[in-house]
Order: C-alpha cells, then sequence, then structure tokens
C-alpha cells in the first residue's frame, strides 16, 4: 500500500468523538492527487479490521471523511462500492452518507441506480438513500431532483425491503416533501413500509401537516416489531420481565442511560401521555442516552430477550393507563419504623420521555406543566432545593400529588385524540432542523424534540 507523509498523518490521529466536529484533514495538504491512496486505505481489510483499541482501527473513517473534504467526483464510485462492504460497520452507516453529500451533485445518478437494484444488501441501499438525502441537505438547489429520485422509486419500489421504503419516507418528512404525500400513500397501500420507522400512514400524515389527530388507535408495538405479545400468554410473567429488564439495563447501561425498571415506567409513562404517537425509532436510542451510546449486544438472543421484554412492559403501562389500572413503579427504601417512598428515579425518566414530545400548543404547555409541577420537584435541580424547605409530610403530600397529575395529563390528551380531525393550526413557529430548540433546551432541534 502506497502511504506518504500525508497519509501517514491518518495514522497517529486515533479514536474520534462521535458527537465532535469533523477532523480539518485539508491542513495536511491533502489534495485531489491523493484520492487514490486515500481509497486504498478506505477498503483495507486489515485496517478494517484491526484491533478496537487501536489507531490503525480507525484510518480507514479518516480517509473516507479526508474525501468527503476534498469533494472528489473521482471517490463516488468507489465509495459507492463500500457500501455492500461496510453494511455492518455503524461508523461508516453514518459517515459514508455525509461524505457522499459533501461531495454533492455528481453523486446522484450512480447512488440512484444502486438504490434500485434489488441485488444488495437492503441497509448499503438504505446508505444510498440516506446519501441522496444528505447531497439535498447540503445542496438545498438539489433537493427537488432527491425528491423527484425518492418518488420514482417509489411509483416501483422493492416490496421485500420494508426498512428501506420505511426511511425513505422519513427522509422525504425530514426534507419536507408533502409534493410527494400521494406517493406516500401509495406505498403505504401496498403493505411494504416498516412502520417503526416512521410510523403509520396517520402518523406520517400528521407530521407532514395533512391531519391533525389520528381517527385510529396508536399501533400495537409487538405488531411492529413482528414479536409476539406476551399479553396473550397465560404464562407471561411481569416480575420476571422486570428482573430481565434490570439485568440489562445494569449490564449494558451507561452514565446517560435509564437506570432502572422504576425510571423506566416513568418514561414509558411519559410515552403514553404525549399528544402523538412517539416511534420506537426514538425512543428505544433514549433508553441508552442517544444512539452513539447504545450497546453493542453479545448475542442476538439477548438482544431477542430485552426487546421482547421492552415492548412487553411498554405495552403494559400503555394499557395500564388505557384501563385506569396503572399504578407507578415507585421504590422503597426500608426506614426503623416504616418505609419511605423512592420517587426520583420514575420522576428522571418521565422527563427523559418528556423531552421527546416536541412543541406543543401554549394552552397544551401550560396544562403539561401544572401537571408535571411535583415530578419536577424530585428530578430537577430547581425541585430538589424546594424539598430542602420542606418537612416529611409535605415531601410525602407531594409524592402522592404524582399518580393523580398523571392520570389528569393522559386523559387530557387522550381525549383531544379521541377527538374529530381538525385542520392543523400551528401556535408555534416552524423550527429548523438547525435552529435552537424551543423547547428551551438550548440544544438544537434536530438534536433535542425532533430527534
Amino acid at each position: 500500500m502506497a502511504t506518504n507523509d500525508k497519509t501517514k498523518t491518518l495514522f497517529t490521529l486515533g479514536e474520534v468523538d462521535r458527537s465532535g466536529q469533523w477532523h480539518d484533514y485539508l491542513q495536511y495538504g491533502f489534495i485531489e492527487d491523493d484520492v487514490s491512496v486515500l481509497l486504498e486505505l478506505t477498503a483495507d481489510g486489515e485496517l478494517n479490521a484491526a484491533n478496537a483499541q487501536s489507531k490503525e482501527v480507525w484510518v480507514p473513517l479518516h480517509a473516507w471523511r479526508t474525501l468527503g473534504q476534498i469533494r472528489s467526483t473521482k471517490a463516488i464510485g468507489p465509495l459507492i462500492a463500500l457500501f455492500d462492504v461496510l453494511v455492518k460497520d455503524d461508523w461508516a452507516l453514518s459517515d459514508l452518507p455525509k461524505v457522499m453529500g459533501m461531495i454533492g451533485e455528481s453523486a446522484i445518478d450512480p447512488l440512484v441506480v444502486y438504490l434500485n437494484d434489488n441485488h444488495h444488501d437492503e441497509f448499503a441501499r438504505v446508505m444510498a438513500a440516506d446519501s441522496l438525502a444528505a447531497i439535498a441537505t447540503q445542496q438545498a438547489s438539489c433537493r427537488d431532483r432527491v425528491v423527484q429520485c425518492y418518488r420514482d422509486y417509489m411509483l416501483s419500489p422493492d416490496e421485500s425491503a420494508g426498512n428501506l421504503n420505511g426511511l425513505i419516507i422519513c427522509f422525504l418528512m425530514d426534507l419536507d416533501a408533502k409534493e410527494a404525500i400521494d406517493d406516500i400513500r401509495q406505498l403505504f397501500e401496498k403493505g411494504c413500509v416498516e412502520l417503526s420507522c416512521a410510523g403509520d400512514l396517520e402518523e406520517v400524515e400528521i407530521e407532514m401537516g395533512f391531519r391533525a389527530e389520528r381517527t385510529t388507535p396508536k399501533p400495537n408495538f409487538f405488531q411492529l416489531s413482528g414479536l409476539d405479545d406476551p399479553s396473550d400468554s397465560q404464562s407471561h410473567d411481569t416480575d420476571n420481565t422486570i428482573d430481565l429488564i434490570d439485568h440489562y439495563l445494569m449490564h449494558y447501561g451507561n452514565d446517560d442511560s435509564v437506570l432502572d425498571v422504576s425510571e423506566l415506567d416513568g418514561f414509558f409513562a411519559a410515552l403514553a401521555c404525549s399528544p402523538n404517537m412517539i416511534k420506537p425509532s426514538q425512543w428505544l436510542s433514549a433508553i441508552w442516552g442517544g444512539e452513539a451510546l447504545m450497546p453493542e449486544w453479545e448475542s442476538k438472543k439477548a438482544l431477542n430477550d430485552f426487546s421482547t421484554a421492552i415492548f412487553a412492559f411498554y405495552n403494559h403501562v400503555m394499557e395500564s393507563l388505557n384501563t385506569h389500572k396503572y399504578e407507578a413503579l415507585f421504590l422503597e427504601r426500608e426506614g426503623d419504623e416504616k418505609n419511605y417512598l423512592i420517587v426520583d428515579e420514575w420522576c428522571d425518566g418521565f422527563l427523559r420521555g418528556l423531552n421527546l414530545w416536541g412543541p406543543m400548543a401554549a394552552s397544551d404547555t401550560a396544562f403539561t406543566e401544572e401537571c408535571i409541577q411535583s415530578i419536577r420537584l424530585f428530578a430537577t435541580e430547581a425541585g430538589f432545593e424546594k424539598l430542602d424547605t420542606m418537612n416529611e409530610k409535605e415531601i410525602e403530600a407531594q409524592q402522592q400529588k404524582i399518580e393523580p397529575d398523571l392520570n389528569r395529563l393522559f386523559r387530557h390528551f387522550y381525549e383531544q385524540r379521541e377527538q374529530p380531525a381538525q385542520p392543523m393550526v400551528f401556535d408555534t413557529p416552524k423550527v429548523g432542523r438547525n435552529d435552537p430548540c424551543p423547547c428551551g433546551s438550548g440544544k438544537k432541534y434536530k438534536k433535542c424534540c425532533l430527534h
């Protein structure tokens, strides 16, 4: 493999931060003449399979990011050829579409050819579809052309590629492609859309502004994920489910993930109260603190066991609230004379779920804040300061308010969902993906409520 002083630099850079800015590789003098050697590095089998703790394993990533910054059209074909090779590489799944977006319009035609070729791995084709979206996002002048490429695909879709079809709908939603709604509806009619990607048609129509409320019940997430619903089984043991979830949260958890089943119970309670369905593709990553922190499962069985348990618990919370049988899974601490209720973890989980709701009408925001005052007491610094001024009876009184207020909040939005659909009215201005989130978090909208 040919190297020079510039490419040798890539061997010294090592691991990158997923949430950080890309390194400025052009400062080392990389130019179009270096494209061939950089392509060799991206496709080098030994480097891609190097020890996970080594600096060498990061060289292909640095190489393809460099190619993106050079914006070389010469790299288009070889990089697209890597989609099938690196389809199981999480970094490649995320990075290569961004690289193609940086290269731009010249990549559209070969990407469309790849997208329409069902001989490729489905998620490799997702990379091609994602690359088209990246081009449209980075180069606004290409937006209409990319949307038309998606629409052309949907006229004769691969009906066996449900994930690809669902994610193409997600990309169209991101591009606010209202002109594609009829094509999207026809795709749903074919029954070839994985609903966990973007939700069902009603959810998509709500997101795109074509309807205000659902007119049918939210989809059952066991059906969406192809799992058996444990509630259908007489032998289902809730205690075993809780123990299993706690085991996996402890084994795979991190400083930013849900701590235990009590916190998860609060998290799911918030999702149940949400004005609109929050898709599994959004809340599954939030359990672990974001996509970058999702675990690497030791086996397919572990993943399947956790998935079955987590959806069972989700449906248990939803059903309990719907049937007025919900009891919050608070913790208890044994004292000398009595047991003390611990609600902090549950409240933390509720606010974690609330962060996924997105913007609301001013009246709904005010009502929500009224209902969650007691929850904020046990999950925020300002709340802890107030608790320090309260005696034991006052604290217990605040704890006892949580469940009644939760049920009020659930009923409020449940009744709204039951009303006939009304024309969509936006009480808040349209927020760009790169604008500050209107929830006040200080984060970018796409990294907060839009996520």
